[in-house]
């Protein structure tokens, strides 16, 4: 339910008072007293707080109606109408300058005084409203350090607030023209912003611009100014200092630039070292190649000719045999994994499933005796180089036969399955496995979990395998029990 608005009464005729109460009580406002002079009014106003003020101009004291409604203006928000027979244009003139809600001639009507009543409240209620909001408007403009800017282009003046008085680096209240803005913007931006604010003076049109200003004292500084026409030949704006993200994003930028250039200088650092290593493992791999050839053509010469040495002296030199065959061995795997690393890749749609059958049969040749148990899923066709693929199977494939042979019937699996959008292939086998402890050395060269004396081999295999599934931007890992077989996960991405 509405509360009516309250009143106040400001007649020294008890008579045109009276009458006046009775009929805003009619119209159903609230009028508490009635005051017959200025100090009473002042007094009144005070302790009843009233929605607006009818005042008479001419009342009983020192001051009349129009100081008093002046006075009210400057210490007090209450709305005032004045209601007086004097019509001269001194006395409006006078009355004009306080700013009245109304100026209602006596004598009047009932609905001429309702509907200014009416009229004065709404237009307090809307402009103390306005009033509120520009104030949370100004709290949020400082605290965000804003300041707003307005253009008149017909007299080509500028109004700032204090803020972007301060941005600009002008007096506040110092009147400044659009040439004289223009003329701190720097030369690299000026012509855009004379260019945004002559069409939005023209056609009302928004714009944001960044731009460095040359202010007295403060030096360089970019500010950031958000605009739009809103109505012809004026544009008003919010004006903000950006010069700290700047200065951040050039700092930024230049770091940026910097770390580039590292990082290419590295780059190419790294691949130099990286090929001259591989030289020197070709190289050096090579040239062992000779050495390793002759120490066995001589322990082969001389076991040749058991009646010139005993039974000792063979035996060391089989075992001289043995250890450079091995020597040998290993240098061709190194060689091979140098190799491995410089030859481009060519990827093309290959199916390893067939890859493995050929190599699975391969090893079945070798090994006839063997009873085997192969499984291998259809359809594993993927893009990948074929070289460097058949190598990584031989080797996984060639690891499951090696550690299987002991089973009565050697099983390998051979599949794929889809995890999270991604193929991952493996090679499965019912060997002897090994401990998960020890997973982290899997892939190192020469590392092994077996004895040699058990299970033959270079310790690289797994080292290539790991290489060759880099290279092809994939992923490897390994599970398995001792006893219960091994199983090795690997990703081709692409």
């Amino acid at each position: 339910m509405n509360t009516a608005a309250r009143i106040l009464v400001v007649e020294d005729e008890s008579i045109v008072a009276f009458n006046l109460q009775q009929r805003l009580t009619h119209l159903g406002y609230d009028v508490p007293s009635i005051a017959v002079s200025g100090q009473e009014c002042m007094e009144q106003v005070a302790a009843t707080s009233p929605d607006l003020v009818l005042m008479d101009i001419h009342i009983q004291g020192d001051l009349d109606g129009i100081e008093v409604a002046s006075r009210l203006q400057r210490e007090h928000t209450v709305p005032v109408i004045y209601l007086t027979a004097y019509s001269e244009d001194s006395t409006l003139e006078r009355a004009r300058e306080t700013q009245p809600y109304g100026y209602l001639l006596k004598p009047f009507s009932e609905r001429e005084l309702h509907a200014s009543i009416q009229m004065a409240l709404e237009r307090h209620r809307l402009g103390s409203a306005l009033e509120h909001h520009r104030r949370l408007l100004q709290q949020a403009l400082d605290a965000a350090s804003l300041g707003i800017l307005e253009v008149d282009g017909r007299r080509s003046v500028i109004t700032t607030t204090p803020r972007s008085a301060e941005l600009i680096g002008t007096p506040q209240g110092e009147p400044l023209t659009v040439a004289e803005l223009l003329a701190r913007v720097h030369d690299n931006e000026r012509e855009v912003l004379a260019a945004n604010l002559e069409r939005s003076l023209k056609e009302l049109q928004q714009f944001s611009q960044e731009f460095r200003l040359l202010s007295n004292g403060a030096g360089e500084r970019w500010i950031k100014l958000d605009a739009a026409g809103t109505s012809v030949q004026h544009v008003a704006g919010v004006m903000q200092d950006v010069s700290e993200r700047k200065l951040s994003e050039q700092r930024l930028r230049m770091l940026k630039d910097g770390l580039e250039e590292l990082v290419v200088e590295r780059t190419a650092q790294l691949q130099q070292s990286v090929k001259e290593l591989e030289a020197f493992s070709y190289s050096v791999a090579h040239d062992l190649r000779s050495p390793v050839r002759a120490v066995i053509s001589i322990s082969q010469e001389l076991q040749a000719q058991p009646e010139r040495l005993g039974a000792e002296e063979l035996a060391l030199l089989q075992g001289l045999t043995t250890s450079a065959r091995r020597m040998g061995e290993l240098i061709d795997a190194l060689l091979n994994m140098a190799r491995m690393n410089q030859l481009p890749m060519q990827r093309r749609v290959v199916d390893l499933g067939q890859m493995a059958r050929e190599i699975v049969h391969a090893l079945s040749q070798s090994d006839p005796a063997r009873r085997i148990e192969l499984n291998v899923a259809p359809n594993l066709k993927t893009m990948a180089d074929p070289t460097l693929v058949r190598s990584l199977l031989d080797n996984l494939i060639g690891n499951a036969w090696k550690f299987s042979a002991r089973r009565e019937i050697t099983r390998i699996d051979i599949g794929a399955r889809e995890t999270h959008g991604e193929t991952v292939y493996f090679v499965r086998d019912n060997g002897c496995g090994f401990d998960m402890a020890a997973a982290e050395r899997l892939f190192g060269p020469f590392q092994r979990l077996h004895r040699a004396s058990e299970y033959a081999g270079t310790g690289i295999g797994l080292t290539i395998v790991q290489r060759i599934v880099m290279r092809h931007g994939g992923r490897i890992w390994a599970y398995a029990e001792p006893g219960l077989g091994a199983a090795f996960h690997f990703t081709l991405a692409g």
